[in-house]
Order: C-alpha cells, then structure tokens, then sequence
C-alpha cells in the first residue's frame, strides 16, 4: 500500500530546502521558474540535477534545449522567488539583469550561487524528468541562502559558521 498524496505532501513540506531559479534558452526564448528540487550529484566531473514536472512549460525547452542555469538564491530575493513562481512567464525576466553564460542560459545578476550546465543525461520518474547537467561554470558571492520550508520562505541564517549546531546526530 502506498501512501496518501495529502500525507506524502505534508511530510514533504517539513524538509527544509534552499530556493532556485532555473533558466534556459531554446530558439531565442528564455525562460525562468522557481524550483526546491535541486541537489548536487557529483564534484568529479561537477553534475547537479533538477527535478521538472513533464507538464511544466520549461520542460520541453530543457529538452530541446540540452541546457539550465541554476540561481540559488539569497535570502533578500524573496521578491525574485514570487516572480519567477507564478505570473506571465514572458514577463518574468522584465527589469531582471542577467548575462548569458557558456551554455547560453541566463545567468541572474546578485544570486548568493549558480551553476550553468549543459544537459547531459534525462530520467523519467512519475510524472517529472530528472535532468542531469554537467556543470560549465560555478560561482558565488557572501550572503545567507532564502530557504522554504512548510510552505513558507525563510531565513535560515544561523549566525556565524562556528556555533555548536547539535551533536551531529
């Protein structure tokens, strides 16, 4: 027996994650949405992966595209979040600075970290892709991540990087 949608929903919404932006390119398009499933794959050769729902706008233009841009985000880009969450797609990038980077997806201006990738492998899994990127370029800057929890964002700001976070258990 399998659980319920509504208990698997509610247990998901208890883990804590950071917030992104994903953003590719296809045929002079670019788009953007906010994601929470993210996470490193592998630091040899450098591969994240995103989690697309198959009916999402985006997930054709990944595809097609062989591309994705990852823009973690700081906790001061709440606004950003909202924006690239809901609303017009076409209007998400208005009055938004990128640059576009080596695989030719946007690359957010400010974001706390990102990771430009080319696609390198897709998995099917329910009703999403899994989509693997090899990573083309890195970089970051000092800043607090926005975080989601309950379906809440948040400020996981813990203070300095050398106060006791428990006993590691």
């Amino acid at each position: 027996m399998l659980a319920s949608t509504d208990d698997f929903r509610a247990a998901m919404r208890r883990f804590a994650t950071g917030v992104a932006i994903v953003t590719t390119a296809h045929d002079g398009r670019i788009h953007g949405f906010t994601v929470n499933a993210f996470a490193s794959v592998s630091a040899e050769p450098p591969t994240v992966l995103i989690c697309v729902n198959r009916e999402a706008t985006a997930h054709p233009l990944i595809a097609r595209s062989q591309r994705f841009c990852v823009n973690i985000l700081a906790v001061e880009q709440r606004a950003l979040a909202e924006r690239f969450a809901g609303g017009e797609p076409r209007s998400r990038f208005d009055g938004v600075a990128y640059r576009i980077g080596p695989s030719g997806s946007p690359v957010l201006d400010g974001t706390l970290a990102f990771v430009d990738c080319a696609l390198t492998e897709e998995l099917t899994a329910s009703t999403h892709t899994i989509f693997l990127g090899q990573v083309l370029e890195a970089g970051h800057r000092e800043g607090e991540p926005l975080g989601y929890f309950d379906r809440t964002y948040r400020d996981f700001a813990l203070g300095r990087a050398d106060e006791p976070h428990g006993d590691g258990a």
